[in-house]
């Protein structure tokens, strides 16, 4: 990866010295912004751009180069990465589109590609992409001439659309924050999203990680590269609408969709999702800034408007405004021309017009211990004010690092000073107090999740618990269909998942018998392969309390489906609480478990908390708290609080199967009953899916 980003030499394949050739500008852009190392072109005309002999074959190279930047006709680029292979070049950008966007023969040429890459060891960005960026090295490779380089800073950018990753380059280069790095990845077909993060997690010279993605291709990978990841990663995920077509066939299914399990891994690994443009360059700029290690801030302004704006502001986002110290009130009270403004925090210093007071002011709060960052509102719009207004605004970004926390420096002034700052300053600033409070949210959100970011890992269960619980599934896949009732809540049994008691029955005095051996009153549910969402179907009889009820019920669901195999009777569990434990395969993440409050109206309360599976308790524990209506968890109206340990024991086994069995795809708990008394969590109803193509293989 150093090779991609920092090569010695770099040669441009597809260069003419017609005025309108894009390979021309890819070296006009290396040229101007001051590559240092050895430039090659190669181009089936010859002659000479910028100075530069063009070789009409890669074969004429006098040597390996470490870079080869791509853009011909997609039809020949096979040939040229396979040449390039031959030639000893090892790392490639392919700019030229054509690929598998445009259909079948695409394709064909992308496969072409990864084996040439297989048969050299070659990796390459793309193809059907803009090209590469470092600031540091003079590496440019954009396929546009670009007007002027990138302001050099701590923030790498890489986009899976090179439109989306240019503007941010710009947007970057004139918010005082800089670029790094910059890649279009394009369709991602050799080097990933995963490839460059793994990267960047140790790249000494990116502080900030952003990601442009329209879709993951090793989701999993990502997801563990970014859980050891101490720099602030951002995801601005787009094409959120499913990736399946297929209708889910459970609730989880239902409840995990493609952009809520995206949401979840999010939050897990502490990938901070934001949904625009203008929100990734606000949350960089907080990340610009000394870290934020607590929710105490002080505001002060010079506009007491402003001032209350903020303080509201920063009690949306949880922030605590604590009391400023009495002596420096009393200074300021002894500054303040009339002395009609009450002071306090927010600190509003309106009539007060001496800069290097304001300065003194801001490095006293700073001072105060239970102070974590400042948000400075500066208004001015006197001219005369410009010279001091500049050094007070690059003062306070230099004391923000002396005492290693942030100041957030709100500019109200006018616009031609504003164009100034934004074409010269090295540090970020926000145009109104919201924005410099969602940029200090962001770092305390960075903060929390690091103080989370601990805990064992979970244990895997013993080698002949797998053993046995994958060889019994395999038998029950070799039947060629999915599980049914009666054998989703036998595997439970199998691997101490408490169920309730139960029985399956295939005749009425068997049925009897079950309802007499575990005492009324019980549960009928009719097992059928149609039968997906008994409740749906009236497959269920609830509440049953003798012998003639019984009979009743029986000849009824034998009556609702052809492929009725039999009844499970089991006995009725009475509870007021029940939870939703499910597990789900995703294509991109892999095996997730899911919780959330149970019943029949899970889908539309859609109260759930996810992770990658498998977790351990301390994580089990958490997802149960972290659900909306936790409280009804608790001690709660007569009820004691819930078996929380039982039913995290539960959600701890299923992540374990679902890591452990990999030709399960869906799971379902629902309802797990919650004993009012606190002492049980027990499952009513199980699920289990195998994925299709493991069926029709069987």
């Amino acid at each position: 990866m150093h090779k991609l980003f920092s090569p010695q030499s770099v040669v441009v394949i597809g260069v003419s010295e017609s005025e309108d050739n894009l390979g021309r500008n890819i070296l006009s852009n290396l040229v101007r912004f001051g590559y240092q190392g050895k430039i090659y072109a190669v181009g089936p005309r010859g002659g000479q751009v910028l100075g530069i002999p063009i070789l009409q074959s890669v074969d004429d190279l006098a040597e390996p180069v470490e870079l080869a930047v791509l853009l011909t006709p997609a039809r020949f680029i096979p040939d040229i990465l396979a040449q390039c292979g031959a030639k000893g070049i090892r790392r490639a950008v392919v700019e030229s589109g054509g690929f598998r966007e445009l259909g079948p023969h695409g394709q064909t040429l992308e496969d072409q590609l990864l084996e040439i890459s297989a048969r050299f060891g070659l990796s390459f960005v793309g193809p059907n992409c803009i090209g590469v960026i470092h600031t540091k090295t003079g590496i440019y490779t954009p396929f546009i001439a670009l007007p002027k380089p990138y302001k050099q800073g701590r923030a790498s950018v890489f986009a899976q659309s090179g439109g989306v990753g240019l503007t941010l380059g710009e947007r970057l280069s004139s918010s005082g924050i800089g670029v790094n790095k910059l890649v279009s990845m394009g369709n991602k077909l050799s080097l990933d999203e995963t490839d460059f993060l793994q990267f960047l997690v140790d790249d000494p010279d990116t502080q900030i990680i952003f990601f442009y993605l329209e879709d993951f291709k090793r989701g999993r990978q990502f997801a563990e590269a970014a859980r050891g990841s101490a720099k602030p990663i951002l995801l601005l995920k787009s094409n959120t609408s499913p990736l399946s077509q297929a209708i889910a066939q459970s609730h989880t299914a239902a409840l995990a969709g493609d952009d809520q399990v995206v949401d979840a891994v999010c939050k897990e690994v502490g990938v901070m999702r934001v949904r625009s443009v203008a929100e990734v360059i606000n949350a960089m700029r907080g990340f610009s800034m000394p870290p934020l290690q607590g929710g105490n801030l002080a505001v002060v302004s010079r506009s007491g408007g402003h001032a209350v704006v903020a303080a509201d502001a920063c009690a949306r986002r949880g922030f605590h405004l604590p009391p400023l110290r009495e002596e420096l009130l009393e200074a300021v009270r002894r500054k303040l021309r009339a002395g009609v403004i009450r002071l306090g925090n927010p600190m509003d210093l309106g009539d007060l017009y001496d800069m290097p007071f304001n300065f003194d002011v801001v490095k006293s709060v700073l001072r105060q211990e239970d102070i974590h960052g400042v948000i400075f509102i500066h208004v001015t719009h006197m001219t005369v004010e410009r010279e001091a207004s500049r050094k007070l605004l690059q003062d306070l970004w230099e004391l923000s690092w002396q005492y290693g926390k942030p100041v957030a420096m709100v500019v109200e002034i006018p616009f031609e000073e504003r164009v100034f700052l934004l074409q010269t300053a090295d540090f970020p600033f926000f145009s109104e107090p919201g924005e410099a409070v969602e940029a200090l949210w962001c770092q305390w959100q960075q903060a929390k999740h690091a103080a989370r970011r601990t805990g064992p890992p979970p244990s895997a269960p013993s080698p002949s618990w797998r053993e046995q619980t994958v060889a019994w599934l395999s038998g029950l896949k070799s039947k060629n269909r999915q599980p049914l009732l009666h054998e989703a809540l036998e595997l439970m049994d199998r691997i101490d998942i408490p169920t309730a008691p139960w029985k399956m029955v295939t005749d009425l005095s068997s049925a009897r018998e079950a309802a007499r051996t575990m005492g009324f009153p019980v549960a009928l549910k009719a097992v059928a392969p149609s039968l997906l969402h008994k409740s749906e179907k009236s497959a269920i009889a609830l509440n049953i309390a003798g012998d003639g009820e019984l009979d009743r019920h029986w000849s009824r669901l034998n009556a609702l489906a052809g492929d009725v195999e039999g009844v499970v009777v089991q006995k009725m569990v009475f509870a007021s609480r029940e939870l939703i434990i499910g597990a789900k395969r995703d294509p991109s993440f892999g095996p997730l478990v899911l919780v959330g409050f149970g019943g029949i109206v899970v889908e539309v309360l859609k109260d759930v908390s996810m992770r990658l599976a498998p977790i351990g308790a301390e994580a089990a524990m958490q997802m149960l708290r972290e659900l909306s209506g936790a409280r009804i968890l608790e001690a709660f109206r007569g009820m004691h609080q819930a078996d929380l340990d039982g039913a995290a024991r539960i959600l701890v086994t299923i992540s374990q199967l679902m890591h452990q069995v990999p030709f399960l795809s869906e799971l379902d708990l629902n309802p797990v009953s919650l004993d009012d008394a606190g002492k049980g969590a027990v499952a009513l109803d199980a699920r289990l899916l195998f994925t299709p193509g493991e069926i029709s293989r069987a």
